[in-house]
């Protein structure tokens, strides 16, 4: 089994969503600022009836302003606009990423470059910061904005017997050694992990649990998790359908950019992939793909 790898967050699905919006006559490109688009949707409020590209742009501008500076590139808008079902056709996206006229990024990734992103994420936005605040003499309670659980249960089993000094040397002696776990974090090691995963997935026997356990629920669905130190896969499968729903994610860091840089930016620097099933058979047949679509495109 083969997969493909889909952003959920991507500035390419604007290009498309772009063009959504003007086909339903809505003004609205590239250079259209968020004041002017807010204001386009203000007018909205109390409308009794509004056509499909009238819905999704409130949507798009409601989510834009969560985050001014950042355009709400989510993959849930971009699939309404490119009138999908939800579950992603890979083979389609590759067709469309060929078409687009303007040449402004990928819709679909693979494996490796999943995992060279995932790897760039922990570099980015935790081991640098992480020495920066090492480097500095920072140390304290600073540096337990990047810990996890596990690191912070040696520091709450000593919370009420130890000193304030021997907090601080307990805290810098994890902080050293969670820097040098994230500076082992390489592209080739996420890659070996995302492998390793999804191959566990595969070859586990009837190992998804049925929730909510209530067999009276309107909506039941059977899911699953698999973890390494890096990455972490969740399974979900509606009750009486063979389509799965796949999630990759680093294993640590979601609210992380709180600190390193903005409360609320988890949605646009988290590396959150949709994982799509593909019938190729090796890695070299995504770009081999994307070339034949091309191909295909100017023939």
């Amino acid at each position: 089994m083969r997969y493909m790898f889909l952003k959920r967050y991507n500035p390419a699905y604007d290009f498309f969503l772009i063009q959504y919006f003007r086909e339903g006559g809505i003004e609205f490109d590239e250079n259209t600022t968020f004041d002017e688009a807010d204001q386009r949707e203000l007018f909205s409020i109390g409308l009794t009836s509004m056509t499909p590209h009238e819905k999704l742009f409130c949507s798009y501008v409601r989510s834009w302003r969560m985050h001014p500076e950042a355009r709400p590139s989510y993959y849930e808008l971009f699939d309404k606009a490119i009138g999908g079902s939800g579950s992603p056709d890979a083979k389609r996206l590759l067709r469309l990423e060929s078409n687009k006229t303007q040449r402004n990024g990928k819709l679909v990734f693979s494996e490796r470059e999943a995992a060279v992103s995932i790897s760039e994420f922990y570099r980015k936005f935790l081991r640098n910061p992480l020495k920066m605040e090492l480097e500095r003499g920072g140390g304290g309670k600073d540096v337990t904005k990047f810990f996890s659980m596990e690191e912070l249960r040696p520091l709450l089993e000593v919370r009420q017997i130890a000193d304030e000094e021997e907090k601080e040397k307990l805290r810098n002696g994890i902080a050293k050694h969670l820097l040098e776990w994230f500076s082992s974090i390489t592209p080739e090691k996420v890659e070996a992990d995302i492998q390793r995963i999804l191959r566990e997935h595969e070859e586990a026997d009837e190992h998804m649990k049925l929730l909510p356990d209530d067999p009276t629920a309107k909506e039941r669905s059977w899911s699953c998790r698999h973890a390494s130190e890096c990455v972490e896969i969740d399974f979900f499968q509606q009750f009486g359908s063979n389509s799965q729903s796949i999630f990759l994610k680093p294993s640590r860091g979601f609210r992380i950019s709180d600190y390193v840089e903005e409360p609320g930016r988890n949605d646009i620097v988290f590396p959150w992939y949709l994982v799509v099933r593909t019938e190729w058979q090796a890695e070299g047949d995504i770009p081999r793909a994307r070339k034949a679509q091309e191909s295909v495109r100017y023939s």
